[in-house]
């Protein structure tokens, strides 16, 4: 082997390893910013563990109270047409709440039955319109054809 390619292999080899230690560097950089990203990770999934724990406490929490309520007032709806209410509370607020409700229901209930009642008169009146309007037309169609006849026997007049 001569000078010339010993020394091209050198610069080949030299060439290859500065190649390996730049790879060498981007993958130990690449490395440390992985390792960055896994701690931070950690670190927003011990964040969130905390907030589910917080979450789940208030979740059964408000689970405790929506019993406890439940327990204080019931509500029974009896049929479509009428609402019952029925409460075991000694609380006179919740009482005095369901006695609006009741009485609230039955406005209502009169309210629907006034409601019809305009609905039927309303009927009534359309088909009043209705019948009138016929009877109109009726009475001009007629008049149309008597002022024709007129016409035609004053156009006979007129002849003779």
């Amino acid at each position: 082997m001569n000078e010339v390619d010993s020394s091209y292999m050198f610069n080949e080899a030299q060439q290859s390893l500065n190649q390996y230690r730049d790879e060498l560097s981007q993958l130990k950089a690449e490395a440390k910013e992985l390792a960055e990203k896994r701690d931070m990770y950690k670190l927003l999934n011990k964040q969130h563990e905390g907030k589910a724990k917080s979450l789940r406490a208030e979740l059964d929490a408000a689970r405790k109270e929506h019993t406890d309520l439940v327990e204080q007032v019931k509500i029974f709806e009896v049929s479509d047409d009428e609402l019952d209410t029925v409460t075991n509370s000694q609380n006179p607020q919740v009482q005095q709440k369901i006695d609006r409700i009741d009485q609230l229901q039955a406005e209502m209930d009169v309210i629907k039955v006034e409601a019809e009642e305009w609905k039927g008169k309303l009927d009534c009146l359309d088909l009043e319109k209705e019948t009138a309007q016929a009877q109109l037309a009726s009475a001009e169609d007629q008049l149309r054809a008597m002022r024709e006849k007129a016409q035609a026997r004053s156009w006979k007049i007129e002849e003779l």
